[in-house]
């Protein structure tokens, strides 16, 4: 009796150890040669943090003492953003436009920004530039004496979520 309940106890561990494997045949249409077709879903998934952006923009622009000729300081926006996100750029001088003399720090000379408003871009971009040209130029030298002054410009960019 103990050998035909241990051969009992056998049979039914390995059926308890098979698993049984199901396919769905859903979306499959048997072809006129007899094959078989299905279809398949592929995603991507993102996130925020898959937005990848740079903006450009000089170091540094020298005009020529006496130049009043505008001076072309752009920046470009290359990105790669979810839909619905965005980037706002824009451009401000410091100091109300007023550059510092290097030797003397009272003395002052005036320039005058122009563009710089904020600037929406979205998606996907390649060096772009922004729609308004962003420029400097001084007016007046007559105001100055001679020497090196500097000035600060400050290009802001926030990142908008979608």
């Amino acid at each position: 009796m103990k050998k035909i309940i241990a051969i009992v106890m056998a049979l039914v561990m390995m059926t308890a150890v098979t698993v049984p494997a199901f396919a769905i045949d859903k979306d499959t249409a048997k072809e006129a040669d007899g094959s078989q077709k299905g279809s398949a879903t592929v995603a991507t998934t993102t996130s925020d943090t898959d937005a990848t952006y740079s903006v450009t923009y000089p170091a540094s622009t020298t005009i020529a003492w006496g130049d009043t000729a505008a001076k072309n300081v752009n920046y470009a926006v290359t990105s790669q953003l979810p839909i619905g996100a965005a980037l706002k750029v824009s451009v401000a001088a410091d100091n109300g436009g007023k550059m510092t003399s290097a030797n003397a720090p009272d003395y002052e000379l005036v320039y005058t920004l122009t563009g710089g408003a904020e600037e929406t871009f979205s998606e996907i971009n390649n060096a772009v530039a922004p729609a308004t040209a962003v420029e400097v130029s001084i007016a007046d030298f007559s105001q100055a004496v001679p020497d090196v002054y500097t000035g600060t410009l400050t290009y802001t960019v926030v990142y908008e979520a979608a």
